[in-house]
């Protein structure tokens, strides 16, 4: 049985769906089978990202309702063996049974190693169906103090939901702005938040031109944070460098 991972945060603009996207490639090559579920109903991006908007035909909201089968509606990524991508509904609200939701996502665990679930920014309805489906959460923040006081709040939403595990990302890293104190220092942040860190990935530009372009990651110290993670989420026990702070 595979194991479902909703990747959430408080505010938008911090990187979710970069973190869902270059996380599932990682998993992916390290040798396991992967599902994306876009959560984000209309706003979807995955499927831009993964280079496979043109060959979206049918989402979720297509399987629950019984206007399609998984197999019909799930799109295998081409730029990644064993990656593959459940879109999200065009329209608001299109995903009203989270129970068919929950259920739907322990199915695919029965195909896949991992289900990965984008959930939408903030805490309306998206979100709690985003998190009704997943076994554990990543919680996604920026060094910013208010990513990171929305952040808290939404760790402090998934514990009351009783998540079952919890764990924080700590996107777009920017080291020099945390030394001169503009940003938050990386024990502030884990103290605020109250959540364990799990990974902490640099600001790269080339992450915004590979998600631009739809294109995996060339090899970089983002592409190295993101294979990380992956293996601790794989179990193993996966050191954060000695020099986090002087990486950027």
């Amino acid at each position: 049985m595979g194991k479902s991972i909703v990747i959430t945060s408080g505010k938008g603009g911090v990187g979710k769906s970069t973190v869902t996207v270059y996380l599932g490639i990682a998993l992916c090559q390290s040798g396991k089978r992967v599902l994306l579920m876009d959560m984000d109903e209309g706003l979807r991006s995955l499927d831009l990202m993964l280079d496979v908007s043109s060959h979206t035909v049918f989402d979720v909201s297509d399987i629950l309702s019984g206007r399609c089968n998984a197999n019909q509606a799930v799109l295998p990524v081409p730029h990644c063996t064993n990656l593959f991508l459940l879109p999200a509904p065009a329209q608001v609200g299109a995903v009203q049974n989270t129970g068919m939701l929950a259920r739907l996502c322990r199915k695919f665990a029965e195909y896949f190693d991992f289900v990965l679930i984008d959930s939408p920014a903030g805490v309306g309805p998206g979100f709690s169906s985003a998190i009704a489906a997943a076994d554990m959460a990543l919680v996604v923040v920026n060094p910013d103090p208010v990513s990171v006081r929305d952040g808290s709040y939404v760790a402090a939403l998934l514990k009351k939901q009783q998540t079952q595990e919890i764990r924080l990302v700590i996107n777009k890293l920017n080291t020099r702005m945390m030394r001169n104190g503009t940003f938050l220092n990386i024990d502030e942040i884990i103290d605020t938040t109250g959540v364990q860190l799990i990974a902490a990935i640099p600001t790269d530009e080339q992450i915004v031109h590979a998600s631009a372009a739809g294109k995996p990651l060339s090899p970089s110290y983002a592409k190295e944070s993101f294979l990380r993670l992956a293996h601790r989420l794989c179990g193993e026990d996966i050191p954060l460098p000695d020099n986090l702070m002087k990486i950027t």
